[in-house]
């Protein structure tokens, strides 16, 4: 398994917005993306979470790529959503 993990924030006043689109387009698709195995998001602050992306291959982190900009593009215009990646990397250990 291969794990990227971000830093989301939005615009001030954006938050249940934006994660309503979130719940709404990009939950279902990462469910049903044969990429992914998953997602957490931690909210950390006030417009900010951190997003463990768990994909099925670093191949597959790669081929998600596309879908991954198309599914944010939307919140990005509409919510000022940033999402940058912090880190990424084979996972070692699962309990």
């Amino acid at each position: 398994m291969f794990s990227k993990v971000y830093t989301i924030t939005c615009t001030p006043g954006q938050r249940d917005a934006m994660l309503a689109e979130y719940d709404a387009s990009v939950a279902p698709a990462v469910s049903a993306s044969d990429k992914h195995v998953g997602h957490h998001m931690v909210e950390v602050g006030e417009n900010e979470w951190l997003l463990v992306s768990n994909y099925v291959s670093k191949d597959a982190a790669e081929a998600a790529k596309p879908m991954v900009q198309e599914l944010i593009k939307p919140m990005v215009e509409a919510n000022g959503m940033t999402l940058d990646l912090i880190g990424q990397g084979e996972v070692v250990r699962t309990i």
